[in-house]
């Protein structure tokens, strides 16, 4: 071996170690980076001449465990879904109260006083379905535009990538920076990432749904105004009054995320349940409730009062105050001695009558 043959390996060993050394500093200095994953250097050896070998540097590795990082985001969208939940769950026990606190139903309950009495008159004045609905429903809002962002921020990167296998800084830069939007998709919905082996990944639910390529889909949502202890929302569009979530691709057709349960885990998931399911069931609870305290200290037993008409003797019923909803039960006997009994109800709509 010559000596500029000696010389050019030692001084391809110090570029190698140099780099290295650069990446060690940098690994270093971003360690407490959100997103920053640790790279190291790919190295190859090179045949010189006849004697010997120097080092190549081919590129930089990034310390990834792709299975790991799978679950990792599977177990993002599942504490987003739960803390979601979690919260909202929270508010309302607020409603339903501890027996020990005050402003609640079962204060309500043990006073027995003006707040039974106004629940009595307003069964869902009580109810905190109002508010969190519309929590839910900005929160949708706020949770699809998130998405919309990440989904769009992949899609670009996927594109300063395309046609590229290569490994080195700026590259494995750029991969941090799309892993980061991902993890953020996670957090929202539930995902399956599929890479090739030119730098690209594909977004889909677990559902199957495609979120992201080359190009990015983009989510909708109609969020409503101000809603009712009556507002629902519903698979047919000309019966829902609630807002739904649309996915619309590419390259033509949408579809309806909630009518075909194509999110199933995240915040967005939450709030779906939320909305649609958990605090439905709340509602009916607490009109429930409403309704058999307001049976229990209101309803009377009378006499009828006797009165001769045209056609016989009867009884007089004074229903004077009968509001929408109220049930007057009257027991009579007819001229066999038969006792017979019937219920009338005061209905002002249709929601008002009893289900059969």
């Amino acid at each position: 071996m010559s000596l500029s043959q000696a010389l050019a390996t030692a001084m391809s060993g110090l570029r190698a170690n140099q780099a290295a050394l650069a990446l060690v500093s940098s690994n270093v200095a971003n360690a407490e980076t959100p997103g920053y994953i640790r790279k190291s250097l790919i190295q190859t050896a090179e045949t010189t001449a006849n004697y010997g070998s120097s080092v190549r540097v081919a590129g930089v590795n990034r310390e990834l465990d792709a299975f790991v990082q799978a679950q990792l985001r599977t177990e993002m969208s599942g504490a987003a879904y739960a803390n979601i939940r979690s919260t909202f769950l929270a508010n309302l026990q607020g409603v339903y109260g501890n027996p020990d606190s005050t402003g609640t139903l079962e204060a309500a309950f043990n006073t027995l006083t003006t707040a039974i009495q106004a629940l009595s008159t307003s069964p869902d004045s009580q109810s905190a379905r109002i508010g969190v609905i519309n929590a839910a429903e900005n929160g949708l809002a706020s949770a699809v535009s998130t998405a919309n962002n990440a989904m769009s921020q992949i899609a670009a990167i996927n594109n300063q990538l395309l046609g590229s296998n290569q490994t080195d800084a700026s590259t494995a830069s750029l991969l941090d920076q799309r892993d980061q939007y991902i993890n953020q998709l996670s957090q929202l919905m539930d995902v399956k990432v599929i890479a090739n082996g030119s730098n690209q990944v594909s977004v889909f639910t677990t559902s199957g749904v495609q979120l992201v390529g080359v190009e990015a889909a983009k989510l909708t949502f109609d969020a409503q105004g101000t809603v009712t202890p009556n507002t629902f929302w519903d698979a047919d569009p000309s019966k829902s009054a609630l807002g739904t979530l649309k996915i619309d691709f590419p390259h033509g057709g949408s579809m309806d995320l909630i009518a075909t349960n194509s999110i199933r885990s995240g915040a967005i998931a939450g709030y779906i349940e939320l909305r649609d399911k958990t605090l439905v069931q709340a509602q009916s609870q607490l009109d429930q409730l409403a309704a058999s305290l307001s049976s229990t200290l209101s309803d009377q037993t009378v006499a009828g009062t006797p009165a001769s008409t045209a056609g016989g003797d009867g009884f007089d019923l004074d229903l004077n105050g009968l509001q929408n909803g109220n049930t007057v039960h009257v027991s009579y006997k007819d001229s066999t001695g038969t006792v017979h009994n019937l219920s009338i109800v005061r209905a002002d709509g249709m929601t008002s009558l009893p289900d059969q």
